[in-house]
């Protein structure tokens, strides 16, 4: 067998290949046959139709069978030849059988060869985590909040009340947005949006209200940022918040004992959430180090593959701000340029840390799987089997198992990096 091999975009390779007429020939004898032993024709029993005969009335089959055959094992012998690790599956093209053999060209994307540097010792910056009372103040008062009672006002609206309103907006004289129905707004300047409930103090149920704000230079949709837009409000429903006291009566309502208990409960879980985003903080570090040290060509399919996920991520985050589709379709190639980085990167760190893990021998074990869906059944409060039944149906298992072994390789990583306190 012949191959020839050339480099393509990325790490994309082309192989040419030829199959000897020999090699062919013995495969085409054993399809024909396979095919005879079920073959069946007037005149014959059941496998016992002459090869001749089969050959002419099965013609197709025996093509296709040889072919399916002949060309995962020619294809194997070539990567095996110009050693090329393969991402993902082969395209294949223009196969043609002949007196002289069997010739067809494939294009896969390999696996990049990577030169990989120093990877433990990295240095890391991490800061001195602590919580303070006016810390654990702030999550008592959001507490508080979260458990406010409404009733309803008739009186005008006052600085903290609220307005259940539908609001419209417009900008250079058109709707920028889809009308929004019941939208609680805080007669407050600094929990509404663009500031716009300071402008309803004073207002009763029933009013309708225009209200000018300027839209901030970061708005979705560049061609209305930084200019002036209209609200058009109708009060629906004005109420006004009562907050409950900062007693023992309270932190039993939020889970606690006492009141001390609540507040040595809240600082534990500030505590801990900021360690928790110490460590992200210390993890990312370790990436960007990564990712600085090693350049190397990556497969562009799964590039590809990577920014279609990312935009789709972005366009339903958009969607969900109220983004006409229409003014996302506009702005797509420009979104789809912003991303791209970010999916070139995304890609490069899973064949560092894959690169990584195989050095190390690091791997992912069933019970690391099962526990990560123990975590998330418990958040989600379903049973364990049913969240696991349907990573299963879904496939999304494999996936997450290389998720996790990209932290474990990350967590050994951090285990050996030197840290530098921040003062």
């Amino acid at each position: 067998m012949k191959s020839k091999v050339k480099k393509l975009e990325g790490t994309a390779k082309q192989f040419d290949v030829e199959m000897p007429k020999n090699a062919v020939d013995e495969t085409f004898k054993e399809v024909l046959a396979d095919i005879q032993k079920s073959a069946t024709l007037p005149g014959f029993r059941k496998g016992k139709v002459p090869l001749d005969m089969v050959q002419k009335k099965y013609a197709d089959d025996a093509d296709s069978e040889l072919k399916r055959r002949l060309i995962p094992r020619a294809y194997q012998a070539a990567l095996k030849t110009h050693d090329v690790t393969p991402v993902g599956y082969p395209e294949v093209w223009d196969v043609n059988v002949s007196e002289k053999g069997l010739a067809f060209k494939a294009k896969v994307d390999a696996y990049p060869k990577i030169d990989l540097g120093r990877y433990t010792a990295l240095a890391v910056n991490i800061s001195k985590i602590s919580v303070t009372d006016k810390e654990v103040d702030e999550v008592m008062e959001r507490f508080r909040n979260l458990q406010a009672d409404f009733t309803d006002t008739e009186g005008p609206l006052k600085k903290g009340d609220f307005a259940i309103a539908n609001v419209e907006t417009f900008a250079d004289g058109k709707a920028i947005s889809k009308e929004r129905e019941n939208m609680w707004i805080e007669v407050s300047k600094e929990a509404s949006l663009l500031g716009m409930g300071e402008k309803l103090e004073g207002a009763k149920k029933g009013d309708k209200k225009e209200i000018k704000v300027t839209l901030p230079e970061k708005y979705p949709d560049e061609k209305y940022a930084g200019k002036e837009a209209l609200f058009k409000v109708e009060i629906k429903e004005t109420k006004q918040k009562k907050l409950p006291e900062l007693n023992d009566e309270f932190a039993v309502r939020i889970g606690s004992a006492t009141m001390p208990d609540a507040r040595e409960e809240v600082k534990k879980q500030l505590l801990e959430r900021k360690e928790a985003d110490l460590k992200v903080s210390m993890k990312n570090q370790i990436m960007e180090q990564l990712l600085k040290k090693h350049k190397f060509d990556l497969p562009v399919s799964m590039v590809h593959r990577q920014l279609k996920v990312l935009l789709e991520r972005a366009e339903e985050e958009l969607k969900s701000k109220g983004v006409d589709e229409k003014v996302i379709e506009e702005h797509k190639e420009k979104l789809k340029k912003s991303l791209t980085v970010e999916a070139e990167n995304k890609v490069k760190l899973y064949f560092i840390l894959d690169k990584i893990a195989g050095i190390e021998k690091i791997s992912v074990s069933v019970e690391d799987v099962d526990n990560w869906i123990k975590v998330l059944a418990g958040s989600y409060q379903k049973p364990f089997e049913e969240v696991k039944k349907y990573y299963q149906e879904h496939d999304l298992l494999g996936g997450l198992q290389e998720q996790l072994r990209e932290e474990k390789t990350l967590d050994f990583i951090l285990e050996k990096a030197e840290t530098i306190s921040k003062k």
